[in-house]
């Protein structure tokens, strides 16, 4: 492959770029498994979800029920994504836009959504990462 073609290959594959390319599920456990990294349990009362239907449930962002605190939730519930507007391949792909500090504007177009949504996210995203940094500065300092 010459490098005009290569430019221009990687030209089109941007320039028809579809969310509708990337495997929802795949984006769903991604994410999932990174703010669930013990598995899924209930957020109020903190007992695993050990119910086959609740496993799945859980994982597929559908109701669940505890048995332990009768209390009914969602694997978002309780996390900064509880709300979230955006399917979760779209939330993926945003995040990794914003990692590879894509332009906004790009990113909106790419992703059909609004400009000023990738903006609070991007917002969003630099608060956590001032929290984590708070928090492991805290941990060292103790120790």
């Amino acid at each position: 492959m010459t490098m005009q073609i290569s430019l221009n290959f990687i030209k089109k594959i941007k320039d028809e770029f579809s969310i509708d390319l990337l495997d929802e599920k795949a984006c769903r456990m991604a994410v999932l498994k990174m703010i669930h990294p013990k598995g899924a349990h209930c957020p109020q009362c903190g007992k695993a979800i050990a119910s086959d239907k609740g496993i799945s449930n859980f994982y597929e962002l559908k109701r669940v029920f505890c048995k332990h605190c009768k209390k009914i939730f969602t694997a978002l519930t309780g996390t900064a994504l509880n709300g979230m507007q955006l399917d979760v391949r779209t939330f993926y792909l945003l995040a990794v836009f914003l990692a590879l500090k894509i332009d906004r504007k790009e990113i909106a177009r790419l992703l059909n959504i609004h400009t000023e949504t990738v903006r609070l996210w991007e917002l969003k995203f630099k608060a956590f990462e001032e929290i984590r940094d708070m928090n492991l500065q805290s941990i060292s300092h103790d120790l």
